[in-house]
């Protein structure tokens, strides 16, 4: 009887303990900048070339929402009605979780994982010698130019701290007998230049440099 009580107690207090520990046990501390918005690193209209003009942003009434994680932007050359240019960022509560999305989004945008169709163009994306920017500040960076179903594009991806960026950019070339719409060699670079600005800024005030 008494082996009895003696087990109940254990397995009751061991019970208890599992319930009551998870609770005491500390959390991570949440990044700087966790409560700033993102879309706030999007970039803006101005660093387009003239004729350029925002299509829409997503999620378009949680813009400004510091607890939305993923935003998205986009523009198209409204003055000759094509060409198109689309920015994603997702922001990570960690940066082993940021380094995981940033790995998956380089694997799935320069190395398609299905051969492709007769009718389909591919040119394999490659590092384009006519841009030489590559960001100082970014963790991970890489920029590639091909072709994969739709036009000549140009693809950054990149990963500062727990922010992951990825910019599509409709490249402007002479292909198949027709212009493809789009931003020249210089403008991508100008582009691309600007989007880093905004995430240097931003580190800088997430984690200053010790006076």
């Amino acid at each position: 009887m008494k082996l009895n009580l003696a087990m109940i107690i254990f397995l009751l207090t061991a019970t208890v303990s599992c319930q009551v520990l998870p609770s005491l046990l500390v959390e991570p501390t949440s990044l700087p900048g966790w409560r700033s918005p993102v879309g706030e690193l999007l970039l803006e209209d101005d660093s387009f070339p003239q004729g350029w003009a925002r299509i829409r942003d997503l999620p378009y009434d949680k813009m400004t929402d510091p607890t939305t994680n993923h935003v998205y932007r986009s523009w198209w050359w409204e003055m000759v009605g094509s060409g198109k240019v689309e920015q994603d960022i997702w922001r990570s509560y960690t940066v082993e979780d940021a380094e995981k999305h940033y790995a998956e989004l380089r694997q799935s945008q320069f190395h398609p994982s299905r051969t492709p169709h007769p009718d389909d163009t591919f040119v394999e994306f490659e590092p384009p010698e006519e841009i030489t920017f590559r960001s100082q500040i970014a963790d991970e960076f890489y920029l590639a130019c091909g072709r994969w179903g739709r036009g000549p594009e140009c693809v950054v991806v990149a990963r500062y701290r727990n922010y992951v960026t990825q910019l599509r950019i409709d490249q402007e070339m002479e292909c198949e007998g027709y212009t493809n719409r789009g931003l020249k060699y210089s403008e991508i670079e100008d582009l691309i230049r600007a989007m880093d600005a905004r995430f240097v800024e931003a580190m800088e005030e997430f984690y200053p440099s010790p006076p």
